[in-house]
């Protein structure tokens, strides 16, 4: 059996979601569904945080923060 849930949110984030889910030609409640969903099967930071030291790890080269910025700025990816 189906559970009903009932959330208030504000005038202007209650139509941004409704267009969102239009948008996607999705009912304002299976879009809601879908969001809650991929919510939980999402990994957390602290998951996320230790894939990327994993990564840092393996790289042979170091940028320092200044470097990085600075690629960024110009738009180049590394």
């Amino acid at each position: 059996m189906a559970e009903k849930i009932s959330v208030y949110v504000d005038e202007n984030l209650h139509r941004t979601l409704k267009a969102t889910a239009v948008q996607q030609g999705k009912s304002l409640s299976q879009f809601m569904v879908d969001a809650a969903v991929r919510a939980l099967h999402a990994p957390d930071r602290k998951v996320l945080a230790a894939e990327m030291d994993t990564v840092r790890e393996k790289q042979e080269e170091y940028l320092s923060k200044e470097e990085l910025h600075k690629m960024r700025e110009d738009g180049r990816r590394y």
